[in-house]
């Protein structure tokens, strides 16, 4: 039997030493897939002895990224090496220390099809608070891991927001998920950390689906709105966090930037891809074609939005 990490990364060299901390341990190999980054995220990847591929023919899409051809481009590598469990966390993922110990033991206790679910850990604006309150942020199981079956696989036409297992990504009453007990371990999630660098890319991520479906702003709207539940930008939306113990978070590295830069220096983005392309696209599409979304809480692009129309942007309600 051989575990295997699945992993789609594109630009994520801040948070890799944080994912390759807790992943290491668990699995025997690294199946991972770089999607055209412009960081050094591939060298990190390829010094931990992960195999790397390249997403350069994967491409499906005309923006955003083409996250089901590359999904399952990992799925296929990892099944032609022998892989029979697969770990699938994204690349501003890790588990929490105290599942390491045991962790493999779990994975190989599942039958074909089964899955290990294990809570998803928000650290909003924090990277030792996690949020906890009535939000969907909170108590968040997903499922990480899964024994394969022998026949699933990824939707290769759907643009992006794949679920991370292979096969149905909720618990539907077929093979049954196995759910790790809090206290026992679960998978921190970064994103939502850097808070600024997590706008910024909720915002390209809603562009990114403009342009892939004109007609479709207020859905667009309505689906990226948990984004917003935040104080920040919906004063009712009161967000709660709980400190995590210190044995979650014991010998994980963090990336060294601010949680959140009231000022939003752009070189505090993690993601140093994610400002140009919007503003490439803002140039190729036309500013005001992004007008209905709610991005216009990064100061760049309202800024952008104000240089170019001399008025501030009126997004749909």
């Amino acid at each position: 039997m051989k575990i295997t990490a699945l992993l789609p990364f594109k630009n994520e060299a801040p948070f890799l030493p944080t994912y390759l901390s807790n992943i290491l341990p668990v699995v025997d190999e690294i199946i991972a897939v770089d999607d055209n980054s412009i960081d050094n995220g591939a060298e990190i990847l390829k010094s931990a002895g992960a195999l790397v591929y390249s997403a350069k023919d994967l491409q499906k899409f005309s923006s955003g990224w083409s996250e089901g051809p590359i999904r399952q481009k990992t799925l296929s590598a990892a099944l032609e090496r022998g892989a029979t469990h697969l770990v699938c966390l994204d690349a501003d993922e890790t588990f929490t220390t105290n599942f390491v110990e045991g962790a493999r033991e779990r994975i190989f206790s599942l039958e074909p099809g089964e899955k290990l679910s294990l809570q998803w850990l928000a650290l909003w604006k924090s990277t030792t608070h996690y949020r906890e309150d009535n939000t969907v942020w909170s108590n968040n199981w997903k499922d990480f891991a899964v024994c394969y079956d022998g026949d699933t696989s990824y939707n290769t036409n759907q643009h992006m927001h794949h679920g991370r297992t292979p096969g149905p990504n909720e618990d539907t009453g077929g093979p049954p998920w196995k759910n790790v007990p809090l206290k026992e371990g679960g998978t921190l999630h970064y994103q939502f950390s850097f808070f600024n660098n997590f706008q910024l890319k909720q915002s390209w991520l809603r562009c990114s689906e403009l342009i892939q479906r004109p007609q479709e702003a207020s859905l667009i709207n309505q689906k990226y709105l948990i984004t917003l539940l935040d104080e920040m930008y919906i004063p009712q939306a009161i967000a709660h966090s709980t400190k995590m113990p210190h044995s979650w978070t014991e010998g994980i590295p963090l990336p060294p930037h601010p949680n959140f830069d009231p000022e939003w220096k752009e070189e505090n983005f993690l993601r140093k891809d994610l400002l140009p392309e919007t503003l490439k696209w803002f140039e190729e599409y036309g500013v005001e074609f992004f007008e209905p979304l709610h991005i216009w809480q990064v100061p760049q692009l309202r800024g952008e939005f104000v240089k170019k129309t001399g008025r501030a942007p009126s997004p749909q309600q």
